[in-house]
């Protein structure tokens, strides 16, 4: 017993000595920080100046001058300026078939040449929109898309309501047959335990990161030992460590001590966590509540801790055992390929228990690190 844990505390003092054990200990926390926020202020940030937009209404019901009124409602945060402006308003008949592809192509090339941003073409009306309606652009913004389809819907429904002949005004029957947003409550707060329920999102991008967390940390990990047996095999160290201990008290002196420096990095990274967190009600900074909860749940660090070290001892395991049957990195890499793709796996069935978190096979799946 007493050569185990020399084993494990050279392999730990290997590691926490090291630089990149310091380095990385402060700037990883940085650039998850980065890579889990980045893409939403990326993806929500407007543009600095207003959006092009040309409109072709071959119809009758004049959606086209309607739709360019309802876009008036959206503008620039900073400049308080529109966030789109529309070029020109083409009135062309559904027979007028030259004239529109004229103007159609002409549009078309001002958008490739990125003289334009956008061109939408209103359809005839038929008491249903049709393929006829459609957008042209470069790159699909999906905010933009999604606002003009609100605004669309809504004239469409009016119309449909107009011709249904509905004796009460327009505007009242859109405001009887408005979208409905069903609130979810957990069963402490149906049962009076007067918390509200935490958003499925915030959840959700919870469960992300300390996913992608112990991701990083099991394939980091898991590669360091590797390369480590493999670079004792070619130094011949590992004749010298086989005279004096066991084959089992070897790999697990290895498996455990990289463990335990997982497990000091980790335990860092949430004293950090928690000072934040402190800090950050002291100074009576603002954080979702729900963010609160959820970072001051005991029961999820537990679990996290739980399914980092069975995780970590699992796929530890894999990468020794690779290791010690090749002599080379490069020859490593084509078997380290089948380890990666069962962590790729069971995120794609990830994906999946979002729909049915209930169910039997959900329940045995997430009980495998």
């Amino acid at each position: 017993m007493h050569k185990l844990f020399v084993i494990i505390r050279r392999e730990y003092t290997q590691v926490v000595k090291k630089k990149s054990f310091l380095i990385g200990l402060f700037i990883t926390p940085l650039f998850i920080a980065a890579f889990m926020l980045l893409p939403a202020l990326l993806a929500t940030r407007e543009p600095s100046h207003a959006e092009s937009i040309c409109v072709i209404d071959r119809g009758t019901q004049d959606f086209g001058s309607q739709f360019v009124e309802s876009l008036n409602r959206y503008t620039l945060k900073k400049s308080g300026g529109p966030a789109y402006e529309v070029k020109h308003l083409y009135r062309i008949p559904a027979g007028d078939t030259l004239t529109y592809n004229a103007v159609f192509d002409s549009l078309t090339t001002a958008i490739a040449d990125k003289e334009l941003q956008y061109l939408l073409v209103i359809g005839p009306w038929h008491g249903v929109p049709d393929s006829s309606t459609f957008l042209v652009a470069n790159t699909n913004n999906f905010i933009t898309q999604s606002r003009f389809e609100r605004r669309l819907t809504d004239l469409f429904s009016m119309q449909r309501l107009r011709e249904s002949n509905i004796n009460l005004p327009v505007d009242s029957i859109l405001t009887l047959t408005s979208r409905f947003d069903l609130p979810v409550e957990d069963t402490k707060a149906a049962l009076g335990g007067g918390e509200v329920a935490i958003p499925f999102e915030i959840k959700y991008f919870a469960a992300l990161v300390l996913v992608m967390l112990i991701y990083m940390m099991v394939i980091f990990y898991g590669q360091t030992l590797m390369r480590s047996v493999i670079e004792e095999k070619s130094s011949r160290i590992m004749e010298v460590l086989v005279s004096s201990a066991s084959p089992f008290q070897m790999m697990m002196g290895k498996v455990l001590g990289m463990g335990a420096a997982a497990l000091t990095q980790v335990s860092i990274w949430v004293l950090l966590g928690a000072g934040v967190f402190v800090f950050s009600n002291a100074m009576s900074l603002e954080l979702d509540p729900s963010i609160s909860r959820i970072v001051s749940n005991p029961l999820i660090v537990v679990f996290f801790v739980l399914f980092l070290v069975g995780g970590y001892l699992l796929y530890s395991a894999i990468f020794a055992l690779i290791g010690s049957i090749v002599n080379s990195d490069k020859e490593a890499q084509n078997f380290i390929f089948p380890v990666v793709m069962l962590l790729i796996l069971s995120v794609m069935v990830g994906m999946s228990l979002v729909q049915n978190p209930d169910a039997g096979w959900a329940l045995a799946l997430s009980c495998i690190p």
